[in-house]
């Protein structure tokens, strides 16, 4: 099988106008790498273009049906683990560009089994990390407010989680070295190949769309693989490329998704 340090999947659902730039600042930033193109199947149109962007790249390309997130990107690492030797997995989204790749601290650092790099969204703010540590009381409340449609609760759940997230920012804004987190933003993400064959299958299928981090988050914790955040990697994200041009119901399929992961990845835990 071919070896490549970095196998990086990329999951598109139509947005074929950022996928170019994605994967042009890959291959310029990311050493001895290799991009798999998932196309989320929506018509003949988008595929086939999706397919010549990948194509004139030197991407495979793999086409599949439009089941989510979790399914795209399992079927991604499923192709990468039958077809390539590899020391890590990229999980990355159209919409990002690589500004920093910091491939050697990657390496002294083998420790951790996920990486989450510096990822600046389009408004200027930094999208991780998104949990810092294991916030039991933030966890109850969101679900509640989900499970009852109340916002105050929500928004008190969510509030408190990033309030902990800004203090440990600050702390840790001018360290040279990774600190270890608990949850990673999933828009850009790097797996190593022990932390893929211990959680593997990776994502949880019955999962369209939303609550991807702490299913990992949670199956991280549970098999011991550490979580750290490396800002000497830094990645734009023009944030949801894809989603505008979904028909999705958001706030419906967020609240499914939510109610989902805590009853089974968070109660009883």
């Amino acid at each position: 099988m071919e070896y490549y340090k970095y196998v990086v999947i990329v999951l598109v659902y139509r947005n074929v106008k950022d996928l170019e730039e994605c994967i042009d600042s890959i291959y310029d930033k990311i050493p001895n790498s290799k991009i798999i193109v998932v196309n989320a199947f929506y018509d003949e149109e988008s595929r086939e273009k999706i397919q010549r962007t990948a194509e004139n790249r030197d991407c495979v390309f793999i086409n599949i049906e439009n089941r989510g997130y979790s399914y795209g990107n399992n079927r991604g690492i499923e192709y990468a683990r039958k077809n390539f030797d590899f020391e890590y997995i990229i999980i990355s989204n159209p919409d990002i560009t690589v500004v920093k790749f910091d491939s050697a601290m990657i390496s002294r650092h083998s420790e951790y089994g996920i990486i989450a790099p510096r990822i600046i969204a389009a408004s200027g703010r930094d999208q991780n990390p998104m949990g810092v540590i294991r916030n039991r009381l933030s966890e109850k409340l969101e679900y509640i407010g989900f499970e009852k449609n109340n916002k105050f609760l929500l928004i008190a759940g969510i509030g408190i989680n990033k309030l902990i997230r800004k203090i440990a920012v600050t702390i840790h804004r001018f360290d040279k070295k990774p600190y270890r987190i608990y949850e990673a933003h999933g828009s850009f993400v790097i797996l190593s190949k022990i932390a893929i064959d211990a959680l593997y299958p990776v994502y949880d299928e019955n999962l369209f769309l939303f609550a991807e981090e702490g299913v990992l988050a949670c199956k991280a914790r549970k098999a011991n693989i550490k979580t750290g955040q490396f800002d000497g990697t830094i990645i734009h994200h023009k944030e949801d490329g894809s989603m505008k041009l979904s028909k999705l119901s958001l706030n419906d399929e967020i609240k499914r998704a939510n109610l989902y992961f805590y009853k089974k990845y968070v109660s009883g835990l």
